[in-house]
């Protein structure tokens, strides 16, 4: 029998969207692959006792976050990265840009009949990592700070109720931001280095042209408006068709950015909280990751 390590959130997302563990092990016994289940946070633990290069099939079952966790893990300890994802968390945005979707059986056959593919991750600072979205100011908290009870019971709704809250809390940071061939320097509200299709459930806020494996990200930055007529502005083109009309958003892309600010800002790196900084250097690792899908 061939050899396969689940790597299990017992919760992350709705109950609805969630492969039962039984479900799970049932299936890759059933296609002759010998199943060892470890959790996404005994990881650590887990490789204290087995051998992760024994394994034909590495399947990770969570949210985002849960294959941030996964992904940065085994490039961290340098080992082979290729992963099969079932995704089931409450937003799962790289999920979307993945086009990895559909019922339990779907998402089940998909890690053994699908094909690798290679994106690009990004580097934060020196030793985290992050898939899809690196990202700081307004909104970007929701995230990490909506209770997992309300995101199993609310699912996406739960992160629009919280960021409703936000709006009251707007805060501007000077900043200076390096990327490849230019240097900005302004008062931002919101920020984010992206490599995704879509951000927190929204599919309209990047450019169409976004690919996973061109070794760019692309770059969001929100300028603090003087009026509130400006914010509504902002907010309305964040949702539109084409918001890169607004002249409060920039858009870029860039193979690395440099960001310093005057004061340390709190960052989130693919919907969990990643730590404050006051200078920030991120760069585009193309191609670094295989994901099934």
């Amino acid at each position: 029998m061939k050899k396969l390590l689940l790597i299990y959130n017992p919760v992350s997302g709705m109950t609805k969207t969630r492969i039962s563990l039984q479900k799970a092990v049932e299936f890759y016994d059933s296609h002759d692959y010998l199943v060892t289940v470890c959790l996404v946070n005994r990881l650590e633990d887990c490789a204290n006792s087995i051998d992760f290069k024994s394994y034909d099939l590495i399947v990770c079952s969570g949210g985002d976050g849960t294959l941030n966790i996964t992904a940065s893990f085994f490039i961290g300890k340098n080992l082979p990265a290729e992963i099969a994802y079932i995704p089931s968390g409450s937003t799962n945005d790289f999920a979307y840009s993945l086009g990895l979707s559909g019922d339990e059986d779907t998402r089940l056959r998909n890690t053994v009949e699908g094909t690798p593919k290679k994106i690009d991750l990004g580097r934060f600072n020196t030793s985290r990592y992050f898939l899809y979205a690196a990202a700081f100011g307004l909104f970007t908290k929701v995230s990490y700070t909506t209770p997992q009870r309300a995101k199993n019971l609310l699912g996406h709704a739960a992160y629009i109720l919280e960021g409703i809250k936000s709006i009251t809390d707007l805060k501007k940071y000077h900043m200076t931001a390096e990327l490849d061939e230019e240097v900005m320097e302004d008062d931002f509200i919101l920020g984010m280095v992206t490599n995704s299709l879509s951000i927190g459930g929204f599919k309209n806020i990047l450019p169409s042209d976004t690919a996973l494996d061109d070794g760019l990200f692309e770059i969001v930055l929100v300028k603090m408006p003087k009026t509130l007529a400006a914010l509504n502005e902002i907010g309305i083109s964040l949702l539109a068709e084409k918001p890169e009309n607004n002249q409060h958003i920039i858009y870029r892309k860039t193979s690395k950015i440099i960001i310093r600010s005057e004061e340390k800002i709190a960052w989130t790196l693919d919907g969990e909280f990643g730590g404050e900084e006051n200078v920030v250097r991120i760069e585009n690792r193309r191609k670094l990751l295989s994901i099934i899908c």
